[in-house]
């Protein structure tokens, strides 16, 4: 059984032209247009019936104050189609606002100046809120009111402890069981909690966010924007298709976009930065322009609008804009919070505020030395010369040989800490490096097998140096095919890297490329679109001197990734930027961790890769693709049998 039709519409129309004027000027037709502009919904035309039942004919030139809101928004569109009305004055500040608020005395109020009657600090979050509540001789705001116990109240239908939304005369009702709340959307057809109604019907709070909140191509003229419209037919469609004007319009910019109250995220955003700024000296916010230029361009406004209030690289630059820490590397350095610093020294860096630096080189050096201050002072005489001259040196020059990668600092440090190790394990011996045995070294190995490369740097240097008499570095062992992936699981990752499109993008382009080239991912990560050359037709990666064409599906792949939003410097040459270090690239260790998740070991698809090219590539090519020196190239030869595998064709 349906119910009858409202006819609170037709009621209002009626009641109206018999008020005479400027009704009956306006005619049947524009009264119509007003009121369902005023109150599209019927439950509001029904409000609106209860008041002009007993209202007379003179309410349009009475300013009386005691209106309701639809009759005040009424006259205020009568007035903007230049029609004489008289608007009701707020009693506070004298204006012709919106008087929603009744005071003890019975004044009428706008908002604004009811909050400044009522705004204190709050007795139980101790902010400055508007006090709705005075419970125990405290002032309490209306969330700390809400959090109280005695607030709740048992729902006479579904039984649950809620706040009261109804109060009937069974006794108290939720929110969620109160009348007219529960009906099926119109969108997703779940019956659920009327969130609005004026998006074509009911519509429940999943799809009413998802509408105001998503951008997306409309179904009409494929324009890409909020879709949040009705047409004619009942769909939904952009606000220049239907020809309504929108309910997300911002109320600074007036264009249509996701809003976080009356405002848009770039006007938010905007505002935040400003208030920023706003804070700092003329000096400062000189110097620091180019950098609000950047963050005003974010192409996450969203982000950009919270930014301010809750970063720590934020509050760092809002120091500096007040001029209590200087605009240098150096001053950047004595910060105690080092992501955040060095996410907003990238910043500067980036929009040319501060110069260049060897960042990564600077903080090593200081590394060291905080690590030497955590150990006693009879192994810090033989750390502090490792430590401080040999592993800088060798570091230097394998970055003069090698480039700097992601991994050269780690491993720096790892060979410090190792060295570190290796003593505390000799002292808990109670044996000195000068006089102990190689049983030493080969014991603490049979323990700690995986330190055996940087633990072969310290004894190299304890046997040179004079700082060990007895022991030396283990011999280094060949490549232990045993570490690469039998030739079957190899085949099956490389399948699933080229046609699982739930792996992440960039998770299986460095899959990809590291199980074809053998190619380390601290490469992977560097690569620019340099490295790239691309007809549309095919796809050369230059990793050495000469370019490799690369396989479908990578071509696709990488042109994705390329194409993909960047969230700093939209020219940035990086094949992978960083989302948080401006004018850097992702680090290789966010690779490591998304092919982790996948259990996939990088060293045993690198090692199968280099196994297979060293059976099928002669060793200058081999050098090249892969990386590798002469020496360990053909050490991967001899592993992969090389000699043996050409024999049958040197004999045919």
């Amino acid at each position: 059984m349906t119910s009858p039709r409202s006819t609170a519409l037709l009621d209002n129309i009626s009641a109206l032209l018999d008020h005479g004027d400027p009704w009956t000027t306006i005619g049947e037709e524009g009264v119509r247009a007003l009121l369902e502009q005023l109150a599209p919904t019927t439950m509001g035309q029904a409000h609106l019936r209860r008041f002009l039942a007993d209202a007379n004919a003179n309410w349009t030139t009475d300013a009386d104050p005691n209106l309701p809101r639809q009759a005040q928004r009424l006259l205020r569109m009568l007035r903007e189609r230049g029609i004489s009305v008289a608007l009701p004055l707020c009693s506070g500040c004298g204006r012709d606002q919106l008087l929603t608020q009744t005071l003890e005395d019975g004044r009428r109020v706008c908002n604004n100046c009811r909050d400044a009657r009522y705004t204190r600090r709050c007795d139980g979050c101790e902010k400055i809120r508007v006090i709705s509540h005075r419970i125990d001789g405290k002032s309490l705001c209306g969330t700390c009111r809400r959090q109280r116990p005695e607030a709740k109240e048992t729902c006479i239908r579904c039984g649950h402890d809620r706040l009261v939304q109804n109060r009937t005369p069974d006794g108290p009702v939720c929110s969620q069981c109160a009348p007219g709340k529960i009906e099926p959307c119109v969108h997703c057809g779940h019956k659920r909690r009327v969130r609005v109604r004026f998006l074509g019907g009911a519509t429940c709070e999943p799809c009413f966010n998802v509408i105001r909140r998503t951008r997306r191509p409309c179904p009409r003229c494929g324009t890409v924007g909020l879709v949040a419209s009705v047409a004619d037919d009942g769909t939904l469609a952009c606000s220049t298709c239907t020809g309504v004007r929108s309910r997300f319009i911002c109320a600074d910019c007036g264009v249509e976009d996701v809003r976080n109250g009356k405002r848009c995220f770039p006007c938010l955003a905007r505002i935040a930065l400003d208030d920023l700024f706003a804070a700092g000296t003329s000096t400062r916010r000189q110097a620091l322009e180019p950098l609000r230029q950047r963050l005003l361009r974010h192409p996450e406004p969203k982000s950009m609008a919270r930014w301010p209030g809750r970063s720590a690289s934020a509050k760092i630059l809002r120091e500096i804009l007040t001029e209590r820490i200087d605009l240098t590397h150096e001053a950047l350095d004595q910060q105690a919070s080092v992501q955040a610093v060095s996410l907003l020294r990238h910043a500067l860096v980036d929009v040319g505020v501060l110069d260049p630096r060897d960042t990564a080189w600077v903080q090593f050096v200081a590394w060291i030395e905080t690590f030497l201050e955590g150990h006693p002072e009879q192994m810090v005489r033989i750390l502090g010369p490792f430590c401080r001259w040999h592993v800088p040196a060798r570091t230097r020059l394998l970055i003069q040989r090698n480039g700097i990668t992601d991994g050269t600092f780690v491993r720096a440090r790892r060979i410090c800490r190792i060295a570190a190790h290796f003593l505390a394990d000799l002292d808990a011996q109670q044996l000195e490096l000068k006089t102990a045995s190689q049983h030493a070294v080969e014991s603490y190995l049979d323990r700690h097998p995986r330190h055996f490369e940087p633990l072969a740097v310290f004894l190299r240097w304890a046997s040179h140096s004079g700082a060990a008499d007895r022991i030396h570095p283990v011999p280094s062992p060949y490549a232990d095919p045993y570490t690469a992936y039998p030739i079957d699981t190899y085949r099956a990752w490389m399948r699933r890297f080229a046609t699982d499109d739930t792996i992440p993008l960039r998770a299986r382009i460095c899959g990809l490329i590291a199980g074809i080239t053998g190619r380390p991912i601290t490469t992977i990560a560097g690569l620019t679109t340099a490295s790239i050359i691309d007809d549309g037709d095919e796809m050369l990666l230059r990793l050495g001197t000469s370019p490799v064409q690369l396989p479908p599906p990578i071509p696709a792949l990488i042109r994705r990734q390329l194409a993909a939003p960047r969230r700093w410097d939209t020219e940035s040459t990086w094949m992978f930027p960083s989302r948080l270090r401006a004018g850097a690239h992702v680090h290789a260790s966010r690779f490591a961790v998304d092919l982790q998740r996948l259990n996939c070991r990088v060293v045993g698809l690198r090692g199968a890769a280099l196994l297979n090219l060293a059976a099928t590539m002669p060793l200058a090519p081999l050098c090249d693709l892969t990386g590798m020196s002469s020496n360990v190239a053909a050490r991967w030869q001899v592993v992969a049998a090389s000699a043996y595998a050409h024999y049958p064709a040197i004999r045919i």
